[in-house]
């Protein structure tokens, strides 16, 4: 696996600060037309795509601290913007940890008012959100709501049964073979449904979903 090579820090900070200038605004005439929105941390090298195996990095120190201050700032300023609509709205911030460069601002109206509810899994196990682990952001943090939630990919008892056949290379498939294996002994969560389909859900991180009443 490749790592990419992070260059240019002064860029990606004026990149971030471009990112949060043009994310401010929230079109409700088009929020109304389409019951929600969202803004991710559109921000490169963090936003980019995985070509040939190479990993994303996450942002890291400044460039963290500068992504999180810019994601509260987008949720109170489509705060102020939903409360003009005089109607009740969803808005949340989706904090991924530890891929920030996954989080993102949400918000919902109307037919969508409740779409979000089940978009991850909140375990009965509630855990309080270390504030404290955010340095200057503590205070800004501590007023929201935190539920605290699993970020998890997926995968099903046909994806375990495939054959040799079905993949690209024999190595990919020993492979899968093997992590498929592991993860089955980890005794990961899983659903089996009516038609006897399992589906096993691993986790990747957390989740903070911060909410304001």
């Amino acid at each position: 696996m490749n790592g990419k090579k992070i260059r240019g820090t002064k860029g990606i900070f004026k990149n971030i600060e471009s990112w949060k200038k043009d994310s401010l605004i929230l079109d409700l005439e088009n929020l109304e037309r389409f019951q929600r929105n969202y803004e991710k941390v559109w921000v490169r090298p963090f936003s980019d795509l995985s070509i040939s195996g190479s990993i994303i990095p996450t942002p890291k120190r400044k460039a963290r601290k500068l992504i999180l201050e810019s994601l509260v700032a987008i949720f109170n300023s489509w705060e102020r913007q939903l409360k003009t609509l005089e109607k009740p709205y969803y808005l949340a911030i989706w904090l991924y940890e530890p891929h920030l460069e996954n989080s993102q601002v949400v918000c919902a109206i109307d037919g969508f008012l409740n779409f979000y509810d089940l978009t991850f899994y909140r375990p009965k196990e509630q855990r309080k959100m270390p504030t404290q682990n955010y340095g200057t952001l503590k205070n800004e943090l501590d007023t929201f709501d935190w539920i605290y939630a699993l970020d998890e990919d997926y995968f099903t008892t046909e994806d375990v049964a495939m054959s040799e056949d079905e993949y690209m290379t024999k190595e990919d498939f020993i492979a899968s073979k093997k992590w498929y294996k592991r993860k089955l002994k980890e005794n990961v969560r899983s659903y089996t449904d009516t038609f006897g389909e399992t589906t096993y859900f691993n986790k990747k991180g957390t989740v903070w979903i911060g909410t304001r009443n």
